[in-house]
């Protein structure tokens, strides 16, 4: 990481980023658990993509699994101040991990014109599970200017 040097200068034409919002949310897996074998693909399809549907399949804990995404995109929806009634949409909103399994979101359709149009840059995804509980949380960043010297 490099450090000011005290040369204002240093930076200049910098995007400096700040953080737009943060959202965190718990889901008890059990629950997750019984509505998965309640509603099974009817469920899942509605709330899931493709890739997450597969990718939980895969899992030796699926209802975890499910939990956890379910958990980051309440979390995001908590970040944007939106809620999923806003414009956002469960399926356009995908938790993905990348090939040394950090966690990321992917998000597309009219939740990415939402984003786009609020100037939302970087998204932080953070998962966990241990016991009957599964947590997100998600700070997203938006640039908020160029830095001319500090």
């Amino acid at each position: 990481m490099e450090w000011w040097n005290g040369d204002p200068t240093q930076y200049s034409n910098t995007p400096v980023f700040m953080i737009y919002g943060i959202g965190t949310d718990l889901v008890n897996i059990p629950r997750m658990a019984a509505v998965i074998a309640r509603w099974g693909d009817r469920f899942t399809g509605r709330v899931f993509s493709a890739h997450e549907i597969e990718a939980c399949g895969r899992r030796a804990r699926p209802a975890s699994a499910y939990a956890i995404r379910f958990a980051a995109k309440e979390a995001f929806s908590k970040a944007m101040g939106l809620g999923m009634k806003g414009g956002l949409s469960w399926r356009e909103i995908e938790v993905f991990n990348d090939p040394r399994g950090r966690p990321g979101l992917r998000i597309y359709g009219r939740s990415l014109e939402i984003c786009s149009r609020k100037g939302i840059g970087p998204i932080h995804l953070s998962l966990s599970d241990e016991g009957d509980y599964g947590s997100a949380v998600v700070v997203l960043e938006k640039i908020h200017e160029t830095c001319h010297g500090l």
